[in-house]
């Protein structure tokens, strides 16, 4: 009987009790919210969370707090990013499965720039995005660099020709352009990378990455996921 006793008080002792999944979560996007890619990101997010019973709110704010926030666990999660962001924010753990498909150009006022990789970019004066972590780490030693701390105001210092190339997301930057009305910037052929997007969480939530995973790849499956991004009709979603 004794021995019954302690096996009971130590399994009470030493057994952890599983932690509760959270019923509400926060994540933080560099996009703009008006944005049709955002606005498809977001209701994505909402019915994969819900399905999981989580309801979930999303912050954006510049690009680089928002991944700031998100690693140190002020916020749950950021998105939209390329893969690799782990490497520079190492609590934030890549979701695998990829949302939409990011092609990233240069865009110049100058339509005789000849495009071959991030390396033919290094000649010029180069401004983008501050928290694109690629451009970090591909375009530190260009001719000049500027971080702008917003979309808008890169395609304005662009427009003022304080930059010879500025690089951002075609389709995105695209629609900056038109509804900025800026006419004397081009997006330059042929893409300097084309690379998945994806969302990350941070490390506290590792646990329910299969879960998301999953719910995910049920929203492709039965259709879910197509209907959204055709209601928004952002870039092309990955299958």
């Amino acid at each position: 009987m004794r021995y019954l006793a302690l096996l009971i008080i130590l399994n009470f002792l030493f057994i952890a009790p599983a932690v509760a999944a959270p019923t509400s979560m926060t994540f933080t996007t560099g996009d703009a919210r008006s944005d049709g890619r955002t606005k498809a990101m977001e209701e994505l997010l909402t019915v994969c969370f819900k399905r999981l019973g989580i309801q979930i709110e999303v912050i954006p704010m510049p690009s680089e707090r928002s991944l700031y926030n998100a690693n140190a666990g002020t916020q749950d999660g950021n998105f939209l990013r390329t893969d690799g962001i782990s490497k520079s924010y190492p609590n934030l753990i890549k979701v695998p499965e990829p949302f939409f498909v990011n092609t990233i150009v240069a865009f110049s006022h100058n339509k005789n720039i000849k495009i071959n990789g991030w390396e033919s970019l290094l000649p010029y004066r180069v401004a983008w995005v501050n928290g694109w972590k690629n451009c970090e780490r591909e375009l530190s030693t260009a001719k000049s660099v500027s971080r702008i701390r917003s979309e808008k105001a890169l395609f304005l210092f662009l427009e003022k020709k304080r930059a010879d190339v500025g690089v951002f997301g075609l389709h995105t930057g695209t629609a900056v352009l038109n509804k900025l009305n800026i006419t004397s910037v081009y997006p330059l052929s042929p893409p300097i990378v084309v690379s998945n997007l994806y969302l990350y969480v941070n490390k506290k939530h590792e646990s329910m990455i299969p879960q998301i995973v999953k719910t995910i790849q049920e929203m492709k499956l039965e259709g879910t996921f197509e209907n959204v991004i055709n209601k928004h009709k952002p870039i092309p979603p990955i299958k």
